[in-house]
């Protein structure tokens, strides 16, 4: 079965994410900031609606205008900044005229970015249009290791969502083809007029997991990260609720779940990471107030 990721930004306006959900939708990709570097104006409100509706966000796209590394670091930290403690994938626009003919330049720029992102732990990946990537990309296809992200728009109708692109214009790359851009005229419940709409070819689980519902209880003692022994199903419960949330990533850097029952140093630091940016208390202990916050959010 493909699977349908959509990408917005705030010229959608308001969304309906449940109907958005219950049209088939598998995942999300959300704009982060603007031109001036402000977050997107509909960031967080699409953030906190995903997350309610069980849909899953895949990652995060900048629509840059960088035209030197420098920027481009400059850029990626505000990206990270936006995020705070959130762990997902940036998405590196590279697609405006003021980027056509930069030649080894552009290469800079993705390392650069790429670089300002590894020590916050977010992964990378490159979106532009599969002319821009032919003209000033795959001349040094060779030197670039990251997955992509691709536009190639068979055709330039109106297109419901449960509407394919021919396989064959799928397009076609040296380096992992996470997902394909296939209109930008798409037609979804829950939202009103056109948007992007994407097969997608890679794990929706690396970044945000929206499970449908959590298997464990609601703890009823209060956590602590005191000695490395605390375990079970009452951390089970925090973790997956720090993954839903996005503070908390899928799978480790070892591939395994992170709902792995186990209070360390990982689950401790994501649990403050959420206290903070809900506004209570960052002091690592899953109270009453704390429960709530991740039960109802």
């Amino acid at each position: 079965m493909n699977k349908k990721v959509i990408d917005v930004s705030s010229y959608q306006g308001d969304i309906d994410w449940r109907k958005v959900k219950a049209s088939g939708i598998h995942g999300v990709i959300l704009k982060v900031i603007r031109k001036d570097l402000t977050p997107d104006r509909q960031f967080e409100n699409y953030w906190a609606g995903c997350v309610k509706a069980a849909l899953p966000i895949i990652g995060v796209y900048n629509y840059s205008y960088a035209t030197t590394a420098a920027k481009a670091r400059t850029d990626a930290r505000k990206v990270i900044e936006v995020l705070g403690k959130r762990k997902i994938k940036v998405w590196l626009d590279l697609e405006d005229t003021c980027q056509d003919g930069l030649g080894v330049t552009l290469l800079e720029i993705i390392n650069s970015y790429q670089k300002e992102l590894k020590p916050a732990g977010l992964e990378f990946g490159v979106y532009t249009g599969l002319s821009f990537y032919n003209r000033n990309l795959k001349p040094y296809e060779n030197q670039i290791s990251n997955s992509f992200w691709i536009a190639r728009y068979p055709s330039g109708s109106i297109m419901d969502m449960s509407a394919n692109p021919p396989p064959n214009k799928r397009p076609v790359l040296r380096q992992t083809l996470e997902g394909w851009q296939y209109t930008s005229k798409g037609r979804i419940n829950g939202i009103g007029g056109n948007v992007d709409i994407n097969l997608w070819y890679g794990e929706l689980e690396k970044s945000i997991t929206a499970l449908e519902e959590n298997p464990y209880p609601v703890p009823k003692k209060i956590i602590q990260l005191k000695t490395p022994q605390v375990y079970g199903d009452d951390v089970k419960w925090v973790q997956y609720h720090l993954i839903r949330l996005g503070f908390l990533t899928y799978k480790n850097s070892r591939g395994k779940s992170n709902i792995d029952g186990f209070f360390g140093k990982d689950t401790n630091a994501a649990l403050k990471a959420a206290q903070t940016y809900f506004g209570i208390a960052a002091d690592g202990i899953v109270g009453p107030i704390t429960t709530y916050i991740l039960k109802n959010n």
